[in-house]
């Protein structure tokens, strides 16, 4: 499918393909955030706001998360190219974006199905990783993740894992990168 031409209902399954945007040089290496593969439409474009699309990438340990112009990045794909290494990575939700998410999904508990029919299995009260990030002796940045359960924003203090999500958003069939 052309992602130019859709308009996605609640509960469509689409992929895409390879799409990602520079978001680092660094001597050889070059770091981007990416999209591919396969999405969920879990709100439809209309009245004002825009649709959604998530993917579920599973559980990830703190100790893979890296920032990367100053948002946490992993390494999800890696190219070795002749001169130099290419890193992509899936960009993680804001904070609103993903609670946000999560209540659109609360809303409608048949998505929990499509998602569990996809292999993209996770709870809506567990915790997920989020773009914002604290600082820690004035300089250091360390990534953070949402605990649904209780609502609040920590810094991992051990190696515990937590999901992450990857949301697309779209307005009159085309995508939106937010």
């Amino acid at each position: 499918m052309n992602s130019d031409e859709n308009d996605w209902k609640v509960g469509d399954i689409d992929g895409f393909p390879w799409t990602s945007t520079i978001i680092k040089k660094s001597g050889s290496t070059t770091y981007k955030h990416y999209y591919n593969s396969r999405f969920i439409c879990i709100r439809e474009a209309g009245d004002g706001q825009s649709g959604i699309l998530v993917k579920v990438l599973g559980k990830t340990s703190p100790h893979d998360i890296m920032l990367v112009g100053g948002e946490p990045f992993c390494k999800d794909e890696r190219d070795d190219l002749l001169t130099n290494k290419v890193y992509s990575s899936f960009r993680f939700p804001t904070l609103q974006q993903l609670t946000e998410a999560l209540a659109v999904i609360r809303e409608n508990p048949s998505l929990m199905s499509v998602f569990d029919e996809t292999s993209m299995h996770f709870d809506t009260e567990s915790s997920f990783w989020v773009r914002e990030t604290s600082r820690k002796l004035l300089i250091r940045k360390k990534p953070q993740f949402y605990d649904a359960s209780t609502g609040t924003l920590c810094v991992s203090q051990d190696d515990t894992p937590h999901y992450r999500l990857s949301m697309l958003y779209f307005q009159n069939g085309r995508l939106m990168l937010k």
